[in-house]
């Protein structure tokens, strides 16, 4: 067993692996000729509350899978999983996983378990899906995490470039509406061309602005730690602090100890799409224009920019990135976009409720929106006439647990190699806001800010003493 201040490194790996009868069997699995034909895809998840509880819903619903292993630092979702109980109206819930080995720490999780499943499911903060999806990296598991894929540029950059190394490995990133029929259309119009060579790309979201508390100053004092959180366990990677309610389950998204903001949130469900059709790489400068800043928490709202280099899809000077969140809009009149472009009052609720992007083209205009609306081409301040072109929707889980069966990495659309690229864009765009009203150069290489030595201790994290992984 791990206990709370051991580092886990290969030689603990191969140290625990020995006391085990059934070591590296998950290996063996992966060279099967016909692999899981007749038995059960084994899966442990991490994090099992709220998206958690989604990612667990969703995976556990495909035929070929076995939940084996659920981890959570909060008992009360292990207790409602294993034991049932009641919900929100007071409606029996009935057990789901009675036998099922659960633990609060990962690390003891894989100690103990790492030789008896396939695949893990990583649905906790974002400061620790890094730490988790790389130590199931490491010990050959298949993986799907829960976007963003990681907090910091080099944790992205670490997971992107070992997920390549592991040629057996399938990965996914939680980002499942890029699965949806919307944003296969939207994606298919920019492979074709439709606007053109980009050079300008719009994005905006509606959030923090009443999802959760951001731009405020960090409490002052300690609360009692509830019996039912394991609150060090909470903290992982991150550096020490008191207890204060209302850090978790949700609120910690704004905190930048603990998340990524509106930016690293919602920017991975709208920019996936654009980001990987235009082939880009890492920016070359950010720059935060914020309001009501805070050392603790991102700011209430902002618009960012971020610059890009050319690509074989951008204009030949490259492309701007213009972010904007927490109520601020970009002004779609002076992007180009007719009068009323919106669609009448849904969609309306579209465009300015969950966000969606605009990409200027050489050709053209595109809204993309970001699922539950079809592409559009404006050109010349009119809206082009098209039939949009339905391309199917699938399931994002179940798209990761088929390409893992069938030995296939390269089946998913989101695998790190992808995502944790275009993660790292957002890690520095959201990172971006601890240096505001500067003009930051990134340093590609090192993954941090050549002119702001502040800002790029988020870009890339020194761990807390006891939490350092192998390959992060």
């Amino acid at each position: 067993m791990f206990n709370a201040g051991m580092q886990i490194t290969r030689r603990n790996f191969v140290f625990a692996s020995l006391a085990t009868p059934f070591a590296f069997r998950t290996v063996t699995n992966l060279r099967r000729s016909e692999p899981w034909k007749n038995e059960k895809f084994l899966v442990a998840k991490v994090g099992c509350g709220g998206m958690g509880g989604s990612d667990l819903s969703e995976v556990a619903k495909h035929k070929s899978v076995e939940i084996v292993s659920l981890c959570d630092i909060d008992r009360r979702q292990l207790d409602t999983l294993m034991k049932g109980g009641k919900d929100e109206d007071g409606k029996a819930i009935a057990p789901k996983y009675a036998s099922v080995a659960a633990f609060a720490d990962w690390r003891e999780m894989f100690a103990k378990m790492g030789d008896k499943f396939d695949a893990v499911v990583v649905s906790t903060a974002d400061h620790m899906h890094a730490s988790i999806a790389m130590e199931g990296l490491n010990r050959n598991k298949h993986v799907y995490c829960q976007k963003p894929l990681a907090q910091g540029a080099w944790e992205n950059r670490r997971l992107a470039e070992v997920a390549a190394q592991k040629t057996k490995l399938v990965t996914q990133m939680g980002t499942q509406r890029i699965a949806t029929k919307w944003r296969r259309y939207g994606g298919k119009l920019l492979r074709d061309g439709v606007i053109g060579p980009v050079k300008e790309v719009y994005a905006w979201t509606n959030r923090p602005a009443g999802w959760w508390p951001q731009g405020n100053p960090r409490p002052a004092g300690t609360d009692p730690i509830p019996d039912w959180l394991s609150w060090d366990l909470f903290l992982g990677v991150s550096q020490d602090r008191p207890f204060k309610d209302g850090y978790t389950p949700f609120n910690w998204r704004g905190t930048i100890d603990w998340g990524t903001g509106a930016f690293g949130d919602m920017g991975c469900h709208m920019l996936d799409v654009p980001f990987y059709e235009l082939q880009l790489g890492t920016p070359l400068t950010a720059y935060c224009n914020p309001v009501k800043a805070s050392a603790d928490q991102f700011p209430e709202n902002e618009s960012v920019v971020l610059t890009y280099g050319p690509t074989p899809k951008t204009s030949k000077d490259g492309l701007t990135l213009k972010w904007f969140d927490g109520g601020q809009f970009p002004n779609f009149k002076a992007i180009g976009l007719p009068d009323g472009w919106e669609g009448g009052k849904q969609g309306e609720d579209v465009v300015k409720g969950d966000g969606g992007v605009i990409l200027v083209g050489e050709k053209g205009i595109m809204w993309f929106p970001i699922e539950h609306a079809w592409a559009r081409v404006f050109v010349d301040g009119k809206a082009v006439d098209m039939k949009p072109e339905d391309l199917g929707s699938s399931n994002h889980w179940h798209d990761w647990v088929d390409a893992c069966l069938a030995g296939k990495k390269d089946a998913c659309v989101s695998r790190f190699e992808k995502g944790g690229r275009m993660c790292e864009s957002l890690s520095i765009g959201a990172m971006s806001a601890l240096d505001p009203g500067k003009k930051l150069e990134y340093d590609a290489a090192t993954c941090t800010f050549r002119n702001s030595p502040e800002a790029s201790k988020m870009l890339k994290r020194t761990p807390r003493a006891g939490w350092k992984v192998e390959n992060l």
